[in-house]
């Protein structure tokens, strides 16, 4: 198996990847930012339970800092709108292309874009709280989910967050200016799940 290697900033810029033997000889410090072959983002040597064990560092959590901005996470919406779409062609439109008389085929495509509500509901549901933090959407503009200690959340801080958002449509979208009026972006279902939108941290 190939050993895990490690990126260190170093006079402000990414260094060569290091082994974690070679990584002992640079006498790091615990602010020192690195990151973990295969890791997205920097982070501080302190804060990787890891490799703090390895080089006999205290490991501390460190409370999340980068928030996405609303605009961003509205964009994301929009292309978690848009493969919701997608998957509503496939699944709902072609059959009904496929199967049904001209003269119906419009009255049910209409009827059937009300599928769409399922479909991204579920989709942000799962992903949310799996290994990838965050719907494609999400993904694609590198923001994620997560608790207030910057954890994943679990599969019932997910449907909460997401029946939180149902709500905030429900009230016309006044649940979403909420993250107007705070430093960490936080909507009102963001609030009622205690959960944060964050993004990678700028090197």
């Amino acid at each position: 198996m190939e050993e895990k290697r490690y990126t260190v900033v170093q006079h402000g810029k990414p260094s060569k990847a290091y082994t974690l033997a070679e990584l002992k000889l640079l006498n790091l410090k615990t602010s020192d930012f690195v990151k973990e072959q295969g890791a997205s983002d920097f982070k501080e040597l302190r804060e990787l339970p890891e490799l703090s064990r390895l080089l006999a560092v205290e490991y501390q959590t460190t409370e999340p800092q980068y928030f996405a901005t609303l605009d961003v996470r509205l964009l994301a919406w929009a292309i978690d709108f848009f493969l919701a779409f997608a998957v509503y062609c496939i699944l709902v439109l072609v059959p009904i292309i496929g199967i049904t008389l001209p003269e119906e085929r419009l009255p049910l495509a209409l009827t059937g874009l009300l599928a769409l509500i399922p479909i991204k509901f579920l989709i942000t549901l799962f992903m949310e709280c799996s290994k990838y933090q965050g719907s494609p959407g999400k993904l694609i503009l590198r923001i994620r989910v997560c608790d207030a200690h910057g954890q994943p959340i679990s599969f019932a801080k997910s449907l909460l967050r997401n029946f939180g958002k149902v709500l905030g449509f429900l009230s016309f979208g006044l649940g979403f200016l909420l993250g107007f009026f705070n430093r960490k972006q936080q909507c009102w279902h963001d609030k009622l799940a205690n959960t944060l939108v964050v993004k990678d941290r700028l090197i």
